[in-house]
């Protein structure tokens, strides 16, 4: 059972059942599908098809990359890697199509966050398919407009922290260190935050790949205020989704109350990933990335292989061999206790 106010609303959920919230207005709420288009593969789930077949025959042809983010097994590679203690709690924040929520519901206590409707519709019709509906709760709202009275063991956060501005007024950095310490505050003793992003100094973005977010090059790559100055002056409008580099993200954590963080490379990247490596001991993990063949890079946008494989691998080893490569892995995964 998990008890948390929605605004000015008390609510108590059991496993297996739904907080609804009025629906949010539709450029209140991301969106990588148009909402009819899930809401008919819910019908077509609902009425007995396989959800990963009624994806791939919906999905797969118009947009293999999302089809691959939202059903490859590698999603959630991190959580088998470094599995949640037996009985732990989750939270899992901006659930999307439910990738970490629903294998974890497996063999825990899931309660998945989403303020996008269709998409907490998704992640139960299709959790009932994969017999874990019993183990998760489903919470449509905004993060921070909810107060958890519930304590959780392991808090979530997938490619989720990047767009906490996008949708909110002020200052990009500062909502992204009060969403952090929202979350601080409903970890149980001994609980962890886990966090998967990307490396505004990744290498593939120097060399000039896209950013995943606005597909935008040679933009996100810089100080914040550079960066803003630049996607302003290209796209005429503010720029609102923040990635940082690897100090950076230290000390935003730091600073939103994180006295211990735990910090991973993620290649290709922390949506898919085929190789995670700890960071720890940078010397050890410069040393392995001198003789280590990385996984091919993609563009984070769509998908597609980028043209400059063994360059990239080329520079990884330059890197490497001056002990610095660590700061430009294209994504991280941090553990935040």
């Amino acid at each position: 059972m998990i008890s948390f106010r929605d605004h000015d609303t008390e609510v108590t959920l059991e496993p297996g059942s739904c907080w609804p919230t009025p629906l949010r207005p539709r450029d209140q709420s991301y969106r990588d599908t148009a909402a009819e288009e899930i809401w008919a593969i819910i019908a077509d789930i609902t009425a007995g098809e396989p959800w990963r077949e009624c994806l791939r025959r919906r999905i797969a042809r118009r947009d293999p990359w999302l089809h691959r983010i939202v059903t490859g097994p590698e999603r959630d590679l991190f959580f088998r890697q470094h599995p949640p203690k037996s009985g732990a709690l989750v939270l899992d924040i901006g659930a999307g199509w439910g990738q970490i929520a629903l294998p974890l519901a497996r063999t825990h206590l899931v309660t998945a966050l989403e303020p996008t409707p269709e998409r907490l519709a998704f992640i139960q019709a299709a959790a009932k398919q994969d017999g874990c509906a019993n183990r998760l709760a489903c919470v449509q709202a905004d993060f921070l407009d909810a107060t958890f009275a519930t304590r959780f063991d392991l808090v979530c956060c997938i490619g989720v922290l990047e767009w906490v501005p996008k949708f909110r007024a002020g200052p990009p950095r500062k909502l992204q260190r009060d969403f952090l310490a929202h979350i601080r505050a409903l970890l149980a003793p001994g609980g962890e935050l886990v966090v998967g992003i990307e490396n505004r100094l990744g290498l593939k973005y120097l060399l000039g790949a896209r950013d995943d977010h606005t597909g935008t090059s040679f933009i996100h790559m810089f100080e914040a205020e550079l960066a803003a100055r630049k996607f302003q002056a290209a796209k005429g409008e503010e720029l609102r989704v923040l990635t940082h580099s690897l100090a950076e993200y230290s000390a935003l954590f730091r600073e939103a109350g994180f006295s211990r963080v735990e910090s991973f490379a993620a290649f290709p990247d922390y949506k898919l990933p085929q190789l995670i490596l700890p960071l720890a001991d940078t010397a050890a993990f410069n040393a392995r990335l001198e003789k280590e063949r990385l996984p091919d890079e993609h563009d984070g946008v769509d998908g597609t292989p980028l043209p400059n494989q063994e360059g990239l691998r080329s520079l990884y080893r330059s890197l490497a061999h001056i002990q610095v490569a660590h700061g430009f892995a294209p994504s991280y995964v941090f553990v935040c206790r």
